[in-house]
This record gives structure tokens, C-alpha cells and sequence, in this order.
């Protein structure tokens, strides 16, 4: 029987649920033993990354990346993550800024597999389509 890294990270998660950090600490390390008994320390990055996805899911956290032209100010991140909170029904969102000259202007938005570009030359490629059309 094949087990998955979302399975892996699953169980992880269950372990480590609502403990204190001395009980997070030893279920981590029997984890990890595990894990190297059952040569699959090679997973390990694709189980954190699953781990990461659960908790966020079962603790509504929303994590994700702004890029724009220039570096955003706190008042227009905060409305970004505003609609995000609202978007999403997260209780935390976490969004990081980076910068990309060769949009012009406007911001790209990324949360997990979704994308919403909103960047100038998307809206000219729009308004192209539209006038083609």
C-alpha cells in the first residue's frame, strides 16, 4: 500500500493538533524517524508543503503574492487583503509584494492556483479583444 505526501501531511497534522510545543517537538522527530525507517525523507518538502495547505485550510488562512509595477503601499495592500479576507472567508491573510517594472501598471494577483491579472497591459490586451471582436 502506497501512502501519499497528503496522507503523510494529514497525519502530521492530526499528531500535532492542538498540543503544546514540547508534544509538537516529539511527534515531529518520531515523524521524521518514521519517515527515514521508510525511506521517504525524499518527501519531505512535498509533506510540509501539504502540511502547510491543511493547517492554513483548517485555521482560514489565506496566503499569496501581489506583483506590481512598483512596491505597494500599506493602505492599498491592506485593501488587497481586505477582498482577499472577504474573497476567501479567511480569518488571516498574508500577502507578500513583489515588484515586476515590466508591468506598467496595475498588480497581479496570486492565491494558491487562482490568478487575477489586473495589471494595464491585461486591460489593453482586453480592450483589443474587444475591439477586434
Amino acid at each position: 500500500m502506497k501512502i501519499t505526501t497528503k496522507q503523510y501531511a494529514r497525519a502530521l497534522y492530526e499528531l500535532t493538533r492542538d498540543k503544546r510545543e514540547a508534544e509538537v517537538k516529539e511527534a515531529v522527530s518520531r515523524f521524521v524517524k518514521l519517515l527515514a525507517r521508510s525511506n521517504k525523507l525524499k518527501l519531505a518538502d512535498k509533506i510540509i508543503e501539504q502540511f502547510c495547505e491543511i493547517y492554513n485550510r483548517e485555521h482560514k488562512i489565506v496566503e499569496g503574492e501581489v506583483v506590481s509595477a512598483r512596491e505597494l503601499d500599506e493602505r492599498l495592500l491592506e485593501e488587497i487583503e481586505n477582498s482577499v479576507r472577504e474573497k476567501y472567508n479567511a480569518e488571516k491573510v498574508f500577502l507578500g509584494n513583489t515588484v515586476d517594472e515590466s508591468l506598467k501598471g496595475g498588480f497581479v494577483l496570486k492565491v494558491g492556483d487562482e490568478v487575477v491579472d489586473g495589471s494595464v497591459k491585461e486591460r489593453l490586451n482586453d480592450l483589443k479583444r474587444i475591439l477586434i471582436s
